[in-house]
């Protein structure tokens, strides 16, 4: 075989081995859109009265990362879950809303195939907001109720990138925000795990 053609050969199978390795790494920046859903752990449903406490809006989130590799990123999302609403049907007055918006960092851990399927899992922290209001408009005092602190970010997906067209990624997934609510009831405060979700479908450009 004619050594310059096999010169040729290795100089490019380097060159595609260092295209493959260079798409491996770098910033994404996207979006998504999603369902919203909500766990509430007994917070609402537990309670005698005819309540219910549904999230009524699509979520919507910001994402912003960094590839190391094929296995590890880190990732920061904006999350709005939209409005979270809890309703007395015998009394329209007795009632609140939530408007969670959470910021979160996490670990994105997978495996990118030659293919371009990346299967993935998510885990981190989220700070959260709930946006609390009362049926009438007003907002609790911070002393009856704290409607921020910290969650637990967690969730799977997988991801695809065209290997013709490496700087669009396709994502589907699932993410949620666990977190702990503190109310008070008498003279006692209770603590209540709660859990809101998303299915969700984005994209992202690789830089």
């Amino acid at each position: 075989m004619n050594n310059k053609f096999i010169l040729s050969i290795a100089m490019m199978s380097a060159f595609a081995a260092n295209n493959v390795m260079a798409s491996d790494k770098g910033f994404y920046l996207g979006g998504a859109i999603g369902t919203s859903g909500i766990d509430d752990g007994g917070l609402v449903s537990s309670t005698i009265a005819p309540v219910t406490f549904e999230a009524e809006d699509n979520s919507y989130r910001v994402i912003a990362g960094y590839k190391f590799n094929r296995i590890v990123s880190i990732e920061l999302q904006y999350t709005d879950y939209g409005d979270v609403v809890a309703k007395n049907k015998a009394d329209k007055n007795d009632g609140f809303t939530w408007t969670p918006k959470m910021a979160s960092v996490a670990a994105n851990l997978g495996y990118t195939f030659n293919n371009g399927v990346r299967p993935f899992g998510i885990i981190g922290l989220s700070s959260v907001d709930l946006d609390m209001k009362f049926a009438d408009g007003s907002r609790p005092s911070s002393s009856d109720f704290d409607d921020t602190g910290t969650g637990v970010r967690y969730g799977v997906g997988v991801e695809f990138t065209p290997p013709r067209l490496s700087a669009l990624s396709l994502r589907l997934g699932y993410e949620a925000d666990a977190f702990t609510v503190e109310t008070n009831e008498g003279y006692r405060k209770v603590e209540t795990d709660v859990v809101l979700d998303s299915f969700y479908f984005g994209a992202t450009y690789n830089f």
